[in-house]
């Protein structure tokens, strides 16, 4: 199993709610899963209110995983920064993946509950105050809170130009290994599910494309967060070529704010993010795409 830190829980986009929401008008061709969404409906007419946003990705911790240095906590715990978005607040402040946050205007945190609250009552340029735990340090850390992106396809360009998050989870048919042992090659990642229509239709484009350039340095992984039965047994009619991999607990899926389907990620020789596409289109497109980088 190849793992990227520890799982403390599902990676949670500050600002949002946890709900359903349909993939975005510029996504329309994508299927989306639960996932993130945006706050409620605003009357008829109304304008809606800009939404203050942190800019990190969290997840709660359990009391007894609180490091000694932190305690003592409350018995819902703190929370830890799963991923911080590039450019918002969080990025700016200095804040790094791994970080604990421990109290928002000090006032200590009973779980993610307490912080999201806080953020939501807040409107952009609001300075909050946050207490943060690092290497087994506790310091304060003050910052004006940015915009939030309003729809998926924001959040997920974010990740254009950074490194590209590891993958969390197995291989259930071929192996890849891991991204940094990919480093070299151009790795194409297709998030998808087998209840999507707009994914299957991908599918075969994708394994041509594997079977194309596969010899010329080209790696397509395929990452689903569906049970492992249910692929298995799609896999059994599909055929695919190119390796297919489970993303156990959905972390790699949060982590690459893959909230529609299809998600395609094409990642360098150098292993950075370069391209992100939502939604189904002609193999001619993501062949173009491929050959930018191979």
């Amino acid at each position: 199993m190849i793992r990227t830190g520890i799982a403390l829980g599902l990676a949670s986009t500050l600002a949002f709610s946890v709900a359903s929401q349909a993939a975005s008008p510029a996504a329309s061709a994508a299927s989306a899963p639960s996932g993130p969404s945006a706050a409620g409906p605003t009357a008829a007419g109304a304008k809606p209110k800009p939404a203050a946003w942190l800019g990190v990705a969290i997840a709660d911790v359990p009391q007894a995983q609180v490091p000694p240095p932190y305690a003592p906590a409350t018995s819902e715990g703190p929370v830890r920064i799963q991923q911080v978005f590039r450019g918002t607040s969080a990025d700016q402040a200095g804040l790094k993946e791994g970080d604990y946050i421990l109290s928002v205007n000090k006032t200590d945190l009973h779980g993610r509950k307490t912080l999201l609250d806080t953020i939501h009552s807040k409107t952009i340029g609001d300075v909050v105050e946050l207490r943060v735990g690092r290497d087994g340090k506790a310091f304060s850390q003050k910052m004006a809170l940015s915009p939030r992106p309003e729809d998926m396809r924001s959040i997920t360009q974010m990740l254009v130009g950074g490194p590209a998050p590891a993958l969390d989870g197995k291989y259930y048919s071929g192996e890849a290994g891991s991204l940094a042992q990919n480093k070299g090659k151009v790795v194409l990642v297709d998030f998808w599910a087998t209840w999507c229509g707009p994914c299957r239709m991908t599918l075969p484009s994708l394994d041509a494309l594997y079977k194309k350039y596969h010899a010329k340095g080209l790696e397509v992984i395929g990452v689903s967060a569906e049970s492992l039965s249910e692929l298995q047994t799609f896999q059994t009619t599909a055929k695919l070529g190119y390796p297919l991999f489970n993303d156990v607990g959905h972390i790699t899926t949060n982590q690459y704010q893959a909230y529609a389907f299809p998600t395609l990620a094409i990642i360098d020789k150098q292993g950075n993010i370069q391209r992100i596409e939502v939604g189904a289109h002609p193999m001619a497109d993501i062949e173009k795409w491929i050959l930018e980088y191979l």
